[in-house]
């Protein structure tokens, strides 16, 4: 479905033939682009190694922490000429190495913060110039549009196009206007949606995540 075979199915579910309409084409489109990234952010439905923007990072010596991309929800593999690189966090590595803010060399570990990576020890002039690879799982590169170029189908597997529809109901009955709004059926929508998608995670949920130290694995001695 591209970006007008949404607009139309939104009006045709929800009888929306008045003039002016109910809810704009922009309202729409709205409600579509929100729908896009709470299904990627509840079910990752984007996994992608191969897009440099958001799966490539350029090394600097003396740099130890980049920005990942604006598109990247999960982080699920960070790797260096072809091996990979083992998570870690500050409190891991405080018991490793009182110095390791220090050290600098070929990266071997990595902690993630909100929005970026950090690299640990941090690259030195051997690297410079190379780059790390990551497999992600991210939101749409690019937000559809009413107007070309991206009026067209969104990156999200068309299987769940219709499934998608149910975030845009939920959205246009939570619209506060006397013609439009029904908490009833904004929450009927909304649990359909969830059903298919899963729960929304909040902002503080992730960043506990985020923080949880990495399991150690322990080896039994023989």
């Amino acid at each position: 479905m591209d970006v007008a075979a949404f607009i139309a199915e939104y009006r045709g579910v929800t009888r929306d033939n008045s003039t002016p309409p109910l809810w704009s084409d922009a309202e729409i489109l709205g409600y579509l682009n929100d729908a896009l990234n709470e299904a990627c952010e509840r079910a990752l439905l984007l996994e992608d190694r191969t897009t440099p923007a958001c799966c490539a990072i350029a090394l600097v010596a003396g740099t130890d922490t980049y920005l990942l991309h604006a598109s990247v929800i999960k982080v699920k593999r960070v790797s260096f000429r072809g091996r990979a690189l083992t998570e870690s966090s500050v409190e891991a590595e405080d018991r490793r190495d009182a110095n390791w803010e220090g050290r600098t060399g070929e990266p071997q570990r990595y902690i993630l913060t909100d929005g970026q990576l950090r690299l640990v020890p941090t690259p030195n002039a051997s690297v410079t110039g190379q780059s790390l690879a990551l497999t992600v799982y991210r939101r749409e590169l690019t937000a559809r549009s009413l107007a070309a170029p991206n009026n067209t189908a969104p990156e999200v597997n068309e299987r769940f196009h219709l499934r998608l529809m149910n975030w845009l109901y939920c959205r246009g009955y939570s619209k506060a206007d006397a013609e439009t709004f029904s908490s009833v059926k904004a929450t009927e929508f909304e649990t359909r949606f969830t059903a298919d998608f899963g729960a929304k995670v909040d902002a503080n949920v992730q960043r506990k995540r985020r923080d949880r130290r990495p399991p150690v694995v322990r080896y039994a001695r023989y």
